[in-house]
């Protein structure tokens, strides 16, 4: 970030709420706290190796403090605190589906943000779907990083070779039943369950499909012997409480992942 401004950065990861500019009129306020950004975002983006020489170059106060789900952010902003947060890191349906509709986060003037998209690979080139309006005509946000959904195993229990030549059909075998543990976070399951289901995640899917999943998801939410966050479920991978788990991380990760992506938005101070 060496050379960039505050306000370079924010128009670069999609944050708004400027002094000036589209958003001259947003909140007065905030041209009182020019160094000053507040992140609220998944954890690892708050770490001092990303903030840090942005803070140094800039001399500029940055806080951001980390969740593991994005339900709980959003709750967050709806209990007020969009006049806390600058910029916000979600995974991207969460921005077109919940976030806009409710006010939330406020709309980046296109013209502004759609050369960005000329970096980016030949996937999320503007108009990207995900990063607009249902209804195409707003740009929502910025996408900054894509990656699989996947799961990870104790290979002292599970071994690498099983774990990537099985792929998500690991989690149909009996023999795992109360060795597992899955996310709190229901939207991040669905992927997972299809997946598990032997259903491509990708399509309008048929009744016979649905009912397959809604089979598969209740065998699987049965079969668990841990639901909870990201950080809960590795301390409980670590400890041997379970031998695998339903999300991304180290340990061995099965490639036959669907991709998720995450989106920086914008308060509407």
């Amino acid at each position: 970030m060496t050379g960039l401004s505050r306000r370079s950065v924010l128009k670069g990861m999609g944050a708004a709420a400027l002094a000036a500019g589209p958003f001259a009129n947003v909140n007065r306020a905030f041209a009182a706290r020019e160094k000053e950004l507040n992140i609220l975002c998944w954890e690892g983006y708050n770490s001092a190796d990303v903030l840090d020489p942005f803070r140094s170059a800039q001399g500029a106060t940055v806080k951001a403090e980390s969740l593991t789900n994005d339900p709980t952010m959003i709750n967050r902003l709806r209990a007020g605190e969009i006049n806390t947060w600058d910029l916000i890191n979600v995974n991207n349906p969460w921005a077109r589906k919940v976030m806009a509709p409710e006010k939330l986060i406020m709309p980046l003037p296109k013209d502004e943000f759609e050369p960005f998209f000329d970096t980016m690979l030949p996937d999320f080139k503007a108009p990207y779907k995900w990063a607009m309006s249902d209804d195409g005509s707003e740009l929502l946000g910025m996408a900054q990083r894509f990656g699989p959904y996947s799961f990870v195993v104790n290979t002292e229990k599970v071994s690498r070779e099983t774990a990537e030549s099985t792929g998500w059909d690991l989690f149909n075998d009996p023999a795992l039943a109360g060795r597992y543990g899955i996310l709190e976070s229901d939207d991040w399951n669905v992927f997972n369950i299809f997946l598990i289901a032997g259903i491509d995640p990708f399509k309008v899917h048929s009744d016979d499909e649905m009912a397959k999943f809604d089979e598969t998801a209740k065998k699987v939410f049965k079969g668990a012997k841990l639901i909870g966050d990201i950080a809960t479920m590795n301390q409980a991978l670590i400890s041997g409480e379970i031998d695998l788990h339903m999300t991304g991380g180290t340990y061995s990760v099965s490639p036959r992942a669907p991709t998720a992506i995450r989106t920086c938005a914008v308060s509407p101070r």
